[in-house]
């Protein structure tokens, strides 16, 4: 077997959206590929069925195609595609054969289907269309590209400038391709949902003075035909993803009571359909509902709160410990029933509307993500839909776990060709104790081939966030370092999602504090380990972990490299340019930056420049607008000007999400531009890199020297 090389991401496919028929026999999901096209290389997504003991494509054709949506008989499926001269359209496609219909032409796109109870119509979300453009002359040369801005939310990472119309509900009527708006106003209005009659459509919106500078978030619940709107929940939550119980009595949701603003543990709630007090039915547990761990690999889009037949249990699922397992809790009693288990996480999920059959999307260490089905069996495992799909062991390194009377098959193997044929490095968990006794979660990967007796680099990795996690999933960057020889440190500090209220909220005005000491404890484990050459250690991370990455170099010099990626340096000109840094002055930092600049400066890694002696790479995406090129240009001036060792690698045409989702070759630039810098300062040996092909042939960068 071969160790794993930055190339080997053409090879990888992604599953994503499982959508399980009404009646549990058949599965949709879609596989993003990486094709050449155009002498590029670029990504092609496709809807996959499976069935009767088979999988095969659903769709084809040079455009993408995503987020099918069974029709409630299972008889037709909706799904969005990019074929057609407009923005991304509905098209419907029956089940029995035949070539997929167009349903929708709006100029401004369409989005989040969902079927109506009698399969007649599909609400939706989608922009209004703007009045400006009616009538107006293709050809014209006269429209002004001057921006007017008058909204503090007006752009956002990864769609550039946002609309100045919101977003609004409409209904499709399937037959006559009719679009009826439902709901109007100055308000985004997102996520509808049928009640059981099919009379009235719920949806989220925030309809309130100042709701630009809140998270707070109601529902409401409009007739079906229009009409006058009423709000269910009273402006004190936090809330998103609503769904009625099957008897119409309630609607359930994922939210919290933003106690801890951003930070805030987000459980299962419920609320009676005419209004009244929420019910927070996760909340003494303290479990991060529909999270799931940070990784480079993706997840599924979210799965609403769904509920079984008899209205008296919602399903969900949530991360604790670095894991993502499904869970049901009862309505009235709040006894909650953990349904999966294991060291994995399941990254996307949908329940079967008639029986309790349920879609996962799983991915771990070992499984970048592939689909399985939990098998309910019927009255025998023989009268079972899926008895043609093969049993998937429980109880291995990695495995889905179930309880009785739930089997699970796996329905898709779309990496085994890759995955067989390198060697993977296994996180090892730990417990690191930081100097206050907190204990923290971590883990340390060996290289790849390593030789007992032999000292190894090592790499920390940090998170970004700060209130994410990681956890049990597939990382290609982290897998691609244990093959180049080095041994990878990474943890969840204080800060972290997954391991209650207290421990998320804890470094609230005190970022760089005590997140700080909990990394250090999880270094120094690693630094003990005999294999560990505590003299060749380097410090990475992204977002929130590029900032902690340049606030490490300032703190300490036991780090001979440093990589920094998509980061802030300057906390208090980041709280204007980005995208969402306006909100930290609510809850993260002890204020806003005019009356409190120094709660800002303080924990500024550019205040603290002339500590560094760690020669750092920057690495910055250009149209990153979450923290935005500013700051990387801000360090990069202040370390040129104080003499430090410093290289800046720019990418244009990218955004926040470069190492996720960013254009294949950056992608696999990026990643050995980190092992080019690593290489350069913590100089693996030559008897680190036996046991097989390692670097590639032909070196796919070339770092210049730094003056």
């Amino acid at each position: 077997m071969r160790k794993m090389q930055s190339t080997d991401l053409l090879s990888m496919k992604w599953v994503s959206g499982p959508e399980i028929s009404p009646d549990g026999r058949s599965l949709l999901f879609t596989i993003r590929s990486i094709i050449e096209e155009d002498g590029d290389k670029k990504y092609k997504t496709h809807i996959y069925l499976a069935r009767d003991g088979k999988v095969t494509q659903f769709t084809g054709g040079p455009k993408n195609d995503t987020s099918p949506r069974w029709s409630p008989k299972g008889d037709r499926v909706v799904f969005i595609s990019e074929r057609g001269k407009d923005r991304t359209q509905f098209h419907l496609i029956s089940m029995e054969g035949g070539e997929a219909v167009q349903l929708s032409s709006r100029k401004e796109g369409v989005g989040e289907p969902v079927w109506s109870p009698d399969g007649t119509k599909i609400a939706f979300s989608a922009v209004e269309p703007d009045p400006k453009s009616e009538g107006e002359d293709k050809d014209s040369k006269k429209k002004s590209d001057v921006r007017v801005i008058t909204k503090i939310r007006y752009k956002l990472n990864g769609r550039g400038f946002l609309p100045d119309r919101p977003a609004q509900i409409y209904v499709l009527d399937v037959q006559t391709k009719e679009i009826k708006q439902i709901t109007s106003g100055p308000y985004d209005c997102r996520e509808p949902e049928w009640s059981p009659d099919g009379k009235h459509i719920a949806f989220v919106s925030a309809r309130y003075e100042g709701h630009e500078f809140s998270s707070i978030r109601d529902i409401y619940v409009v007739p079906a035909e229009g009409g006058e709107m009423r709000k269910v929940t009273s402006s004190d939550t936090v809330l998103g993803g609503p769904r009625f119980s099957p008897d119409g009595k309630w609607i359930a949701f994922y939210g919290h009571d933003n106690s801890y603003k951003g930070a805030t543990v987000t459980g299962v709630c419920v609320i009676p359909v005419e209004g009244g007090p929420i019910s927070f039915l996760t909340k003494e547990k303290e479990i991060e509902v529909g999270g799931t761990p940070g990784g480079d690999m993706g997840a599924s889009p979210g799965t609403r709160p769904t509920w079984s037949a008899d209205s008296s249990w919602i399903y969900f699922s949530a991360l604790h410990w670095g894991r993502t397992h499904l869970y049901k809790v009862h309505r009235a009693t709040k006894e909650l029933v953990q349904l999966t288990s294991g060291d994995c996480s399941v990254l996307g999920w949908k329940k079967a509307a008639t029986d309790d059959t349920i879609a996962v999307h799983l991915g771990s260490p070992r499984l970048i993500g592939d689909m399985l089905v939990l098998d309910p069996g019927g009255d025998s495992v023989n009268d079972s839909p899926w008895k043609d799909y093969a049993v998937e062991e429980c109880g291995a390194p990695g495995s889905l776990n179930v309880n009785p009377p739930y089997t699970v098959r796996r329905i898709t193997r779309v990496n085994d060709e890759l995955l067989s044929s390198v060697q993977i490095s296994w996180p090892e968990e730990f417990t690191a104790v930081s100097p206050d006794g907190t204990k923290v979660q971590a883990w340390l990967m060996k290289p790849v081939g390593m030789k007992e007796g032999r000292r190894y680099p090592v790499a920390l990795e940090i998170h970004g966030g700060p209130h994410s996690a990681y956890g049990y999933v597939f990382h290609h960057e982290f897998q691609l370092l244990a093959a180049r020889g080095y041994g990878v440190v990474f943890s969840n500090p204080r800060g972290s999602v997954g391991h209650g209220q207290e421990y998320v909220a804890a470094i609230r005005h005190d970022w760089g504090g005590v997140d700080y000491q909990d990394i250090m404890a999880a270094v120094d484990h690693a630094a003990a380990q005999p294999w560990v050459d505590s003299e060749r250690m380097a410090v990475m991370g992204g977002s929130y972990g590029g900032y902690m990455t340049n606030w490490v170099v300032t703190q300490t010099d036991r780090f001979k490299a440093a990589v920094t990626m998509r980061s802030t340096c300057n906390r208090l000109s980041q709280f204007g340019a980005s995208d969402a840094a306006f909100m930290n002055g609510a809850f993260e930092f002890d204020g806003d930056p005019w009356d409190n600049p120094h709660a800002y400066l303080d924990v500024s890694p550019l205040m603290y420049v002339r500590n560094v002696k760690t020669p750092i790479m920057i690495i910055h995406s250009e149209e990153d607008l979450r923290c935005p090129m500013e700051q990387a240009e801000e360090w990069f001036v202040a370390l040129k000007k104080t003499g430090k060792t410093v290289i800046f690698v720019r990418f244009p045409g990218e955004n926040h999400e470069l190492s996720r989702s960013g254009k294949p070759k950056h992608r696999i630039e990026r990643l050995e531009y980190i092992l080019a810098w690593l290489d350069r300062y913590l100089t693996p040996k030559d008897e680190d890199y036996e046991g097989g092909l390692v670097k590639p042939e032909k070196p796919i960068v070339t770092l210049p020297e730094v003056v």
